[in-house]
């Protein structure tokens, strides 16, 4: 074959195949929207590292088509990196009485979560001295069905340096 034929060929499968892949893209199913709910929703970055232990997180839909019970806590992550302190067996399902609604709560170590939010700010460049942060939780249901929610959380940010050692 000459060059130019097989360039045509090649050029006429690569266009094939790439239709085909933002067809699939075009037609995956979408995750199912969830709501996240953070307890304590405001963390001073500045307090000693002890002063917040643990931060209870909700998940509930909106929707009567799922409920919290409907979701694999093995899966739930915290901006893809941080699960449930104890892992999922250590989370339960609950009335919320403020909400009124049945949610999936476990709690989060408050020195990671405090970690993972100054990554954050660090990356993104955010100023203080308050921010509010959002954090995307996202998991599985037991059927296979992928949920992504965010949640918010609002960080008091030092502004000022620590004086250096005498």
């Amino acid at each position: 074959m000459k060059p130019s034929k097989l360039t045509l060929i090649s050029i006429t499968l690569l266009a094939l195949l790439m239709g085909g892949v933002f067809t699939l893209l075009a037609t995956a199913p979408k995750p199912v929207a969830i709501n996240a709910k953070f307890d304590p929703d405001t963390l001073d970055l500045g307090a000693p590292g002890w002063s917040v232990k643990l931060v209870n997180v909700s998940l509930w839909f909106d929707t009567g088509k799922y409920k919290p019970e409907d979701i694999d806590p093995k899966t739930v992550l915290i901006e893809g990196v941080l699960g449930p302190k104890g892992g999922w067996k250590r989370t339960w399902i609950v009335h919320d009485w403020e909400i009124r609604k049945w949610v999936l709560r476990f709690q989060v170590s408050g020195s990671s979560l405090t970690d993972l939010l100054w990554s954050i700010i660090y990356h993104q460049g955010i100023p203080g001295p308050v921010a509010t942060i959002p954090l995307q939780v996202t998991g599985n249901l037991y059927d296979g069905t992928a949920f992504t929610g965010t949640g918010y959380i609002t960080a008091l940010i030092p502004t000022s340096d620590i004086p250096p050692p005498p």
